[in-house]
């Protein structure tokens, strides 16, 4: 089997995907970007942000459920039956640092 591409992080080769790594006690596979092991532990240090719901960390590359605080700012919860109270109105995709693709469906 020959690379799968380059990291689009440090431009080294990726032999396989997904990129599976461990951090803070979640098993994390990435498709999607392109990133090897090294730099993807290296993103989660650097963007990972915490669930609202149950404290645990949020890596980025994710999808989270958005929730609106007092203050008008975002929070965020894990996109699973557990954390994400939110249902699917307000949801996004967590990425490096920030929220992308957020969308929130009006209720009737």
């Amino acid at each position: 089997m020959g690379t799968m591409g380059n990291c689009q992080e440090c431009r080294g080769e990726v032999g396989h995907l997904p990129t599976v790594v461990e951090f803070e006690g979640q098993e994390i596979f990435l498709f999607n970007p392109v990133v090897c092991e090294p730099c993807l532990l290296d993103l989660c240090g650097k963007y990972a942000t915490v669930c609202e719901n149950c404290g645990g960390v949020i890596p980025p590359y994710t999808q989270v459920g958005v929730l609106k605080a007092d203050d008008g700012k975002k929070q965020f919860v894990h996109m699973n039956t557990t954390c994400s109270t939110v249902g699917s109105a307000f949801h996004g995709y967590w990425g490096k640092g920030e929220l992308h693709h957020f969308v929130e469906i009006e209720a009737c």
